[in-house]
This record gives structure tokens, C-alpha cells and sequence, in this order.
């Protein structure tokens, strides 16, 4: 899946570029457009899952105004958990970011880790087949 963003004044730091905080804002964006996208649900508080770990390698610079793709798969599905990888690059094909998170099945009114479904693990599959 792809989307765009444009980056605005309030995300660039005193130096003129992007703050690196604000990529996982733009990581976290891109997770929900694709869960919702994913299971056809407008509902932003029905997601199922944690961020356990968060990896990003920062490649180029970018200026308020760049509108950046950012592009999002799933990469990995194990029992209870599974692996976004994210590319983020800018309006001239430049790579700007590569990035990992790792995300686990959660039940939140137990609040305690969860078995990844089958029907969710399905949806994923199917999901990832329709948005290659």
C-alpha cells in the first residue's frame, strides 16, 4: 500500500529539515490507514495490536513542503505477532527512510498478549495480495 503526505512547517526542526520524531508519527499514520483500509472499517479504535519494537534507518534529508510516499507492507506473520516494513521516499525517487515495526496481537480487556488469529492472519494474506 502507498499513500502521501506533505510535510508541514510544525514537523521541521530548528535545523530546516524533518524531525526524525515525526517519521514514527508518519509510520503510525500509515499502520492505521492500512488496518482500516485492510478490514473495510472506518472505526480508528478498533485495532487489535501493540507496537512492540520500532526500527528506522534515516537515508536523506527532507524540507517542509516535500510531499514523501510512504509505502507499507506486512513483511512477516508469526503466532502472535507481526512485522510492518515501511519505505518512505521523496518526490524526486530519492530514498529518505527505511523503517521496521513489530506489532503484537493484543486483547485489551484482558490487557495481555493474544494467538494472531487465523481469520486476521487471512485478512492480511488477502490484503497484501489485492494491494501488491
Amino acid at each position: 500500500m502507498k499513500l502521501q503526505v506533505e510535510v508541514p512547517y510544525g514537523d521541521v526542526d530548528a535545523m530546516g529539515h524533518l524531525n526524525n520524531v515525526r517519521y514514527l508519527a508518519y509510520l503510525e499514520w500509515a499502520r492505521q490507514k492500512y488496518w482500516l483500509a485492510m478490514r473495510e472499517s472506518t472505526d480508528f479504535l478498533d485495532i487489535d495490536f501493540v507496537v512492540a519494537r520500532a526500527e528506522i534507518d534515516y537515508r536523506s534529508s527532507v524540507e517542509m513542503g516535500e510531499v514523501l510516499d510512504v509505502e507499507i507492507h506486512v513483511s512477516r506473520v508469526g503466532n502472535s505477532s507481526f512485522d510492518f516494513t515501511y519505505r518512505v521516499t521523496g518526490p524526486d525517487g530519492r530514498l529518505v527512510a527505511e523503517a521496521k515495526t513489530t506489532q503484537v496481537s493484543f486483547d485489551w480487556k484482558s490487557r495481555s498478549k493474544t494467538r494472531l488469529s487465523e481469520e486476521r492472519r487471512r485478512q492480511i494474506e488477502a490484503f497484501e495480495r489485492r494491494s501488491q
